[in-house]
């Protein structure tokens, strides 16, 4: 028969055991999967400003102007002035005297000022061809040149300035800002003792589903310029 004291031992060895099962059984709830916040941290990269060239372009521009001729509602033809010539498109970006970027954890985004061209956009004159043909070109043909040439300056910022050579430029200006920043990051005393540090840069100009779309987490265009 079970003494009284037999049996309050019993009780409370099956408490304990029953309180140390329930115990794990807590902590197996609490092991699962836990949602961690990073938290970003507001950098200011101070600057002297001024410009930085990021990317060039080299192209041979074709430009073409046909005048026609008629008399007493007559045509009489026309004559097409020919121009091709070697240019070189230099794009920069701004240096403001301070540049705010985001770092969660060794990752670095960065959204640099929008890439400009440098105007006005250099030609090669010495490799500059121009011709004139037509019926005309005998007589004008000199004259048309000369006017086409007068021209392609401003046709050329045009170029410059189209979405076609912003974004054959783009990337190598990302890379260009990429190395830029990267110099700065691995100049302060804080990271310079370590490596592995991933630098993102973006564009002012670029869309937000850019970045959004790129893998990492949405940035805010406005805070990281401002």
């Amino acid at each position: 028969m079970i003494t009284k004291i037999a049996l309050l031992i019993l009780v409370v060895a099956i408490s304990v055991g029953a309180g140390i099962y329930y115990g794990h059984g807590m902590q197996l709830g609490v092991t699962g999967p836990v949602t961690v916040i990073a938290k970003d941290e507001q950098i200011v990269m101070r600057t002297k400003g001024g410009l930085l060239e990021v990317s060039t372009v080299v192209a041979t521009e074709m430009f073409e102007q046909a005048t026609a001729y008629s008399a007493l509602g007559v045509n009489l033809g026309k004559s097409i002035a020919k121009i091709r010539v070697p240019a070189t498109y230099r794009y920069h970006v701004e240096l403001a005297p301070e540049w705010r970027f985001i770092r969660r954890d060794k990752t670095f985004v960065v959204i640099a000022p929008a890439a400009k061209p440098s105007l006005p956009v250099a030609i090669d004159t010495a490799k500059l061809e121009g011709e004139s043909v037509g019926k005309w070109s005998i007589l004008s043909g000199g004259s048309q040149v000369a006017e086409l040439q007068k021209s392609i300056t401003a046709s050329l910022g045009q170029r410059a300035s189209s979405p076609k050579y912003l974004n054959l430029q783009r990337e190598y200006a990302r890379k260009t800002v990429t190395e830029f920043v990267e110099k700065w990051v691995l100049s302060q005393e804080k990271w310079k003792s370590e490596s592995g540090y991933i630098i993102r840069v973006f564009f002012a100009d670029e869309p937000v589903e850019a970045i959004q779309s790129s893998g990492f987490f949405p940035v805010p265009l406005a805070t990281a310029q401002q």
